[in-house]
């Protein structure tokens, strides 16, 4: 089927901000041109609850134990039970995050990776303060694919994450004129090396800051990543559905 819809692959759409108003935000979403959304799982409560309805959203849905929650003791077991239904498209947030005291560490990710591998699905990184602990687990792991959510590094990281075929997620934070290293790094990245994401309700783009963020906001950070770029907002967009449509596995759409 030929796509006429772009991917917004990362958003949480199932968060308790959209509760009142979800069917309206999917529907903004959808008149902006986007018609796929990949849900990230942050908690094991999060994947195993029925599915939210976000017509005319085709939503698709990752799990994951993101490093800066509290998970139960069996919660890897349960995460495993859950891949095996095969209704997920990746797994996460997974990854490291150090601004919390009790975070979880690599191991709690190194086992999220080991279930990547063996369900043969992408990951989605979360990584703040953590990044060399995490490419380690990346190359210790040759042939596992994803995307490092809401990227913010420099130029020299970009290249070693893309270098292990990771792709970089670039969202609104691209947008913030204080954001110079990310910005550098979305002007060199090669136009099969990101992917586009909204994270609504959270990390809006510069113009929206202070609200919450929808995954209406695409096609503007689109246009906003594009400037920096020196292409146009088409070739972005372009660009950003056929690295996520390829990565998830998912069915182009209308």
């Amino acid at each position: 089927m030929p796509r006429m819809g772009h991917l917004d692959s990362h958003c949480h759409l199932d968060a308790a901000e959209f509760d009142g108003d979800r069917p309206a935000v999917a529907s903004r979403a959808r008149e902006h041109g986007v018609s796929t959304v990949v849900v990230p799982g942050v908690t094991v409560a999060g994947f195993e609850r029925p599915p939210i309805d976000a017509n005319p959203l085709l939503v698709q849905w990752a799990a994951g134990l993101h490093p800066a929650f509290e998970h139960p003791p069996d919660g890897l077991e349960r995460l495993e039970r859950a891949l095996g239904t095969g209704r997920f498209v990746a797994i996460g947030e997974t990854g490291v995050d150090k601004r919390f005291p009790d975070a979880h560490g690599e191991t709690l990710c190194a086992s999220q990776l080991d279930l990547a591998i063996a369900f043969r699905l992408p990951v989605i990184l979360h990584v703040i303060r953590g990044h060399e602990e995490v490419l380690a687990l990346v190359r210790a792991r040759p042939g596992l694919r994803g995307v490092v959510h809401a990227f913010t590094g420099s130029w020299d990281l970009a290249r070693r994450y893309l270098e292990q075929g990771f792709k970089l997620g670039f969202g609104g934070i691209a947008t913030w004129p204080s954001a110079r290293k990310l910005r550098e790094a979305v002007v060199r990245c090669p136009s099969d090396g990101f992917v586009l994401e909204t994270d609504a309700p959270d990390l809006s783009p510069e113009w929206h800051r202070g609200q919450r963020n929808e995954p209406g906001q695409l096609e503007a950070i689109a246009g906003a990543i594009a400037e920096l770029r020196g292409e146009s907002a088409e070739a972005v967009l372009a660009a950003s559905d056929a690295n996520s449509y390829r990565l998830f596995g998912i069915e182009e759409t209308a």
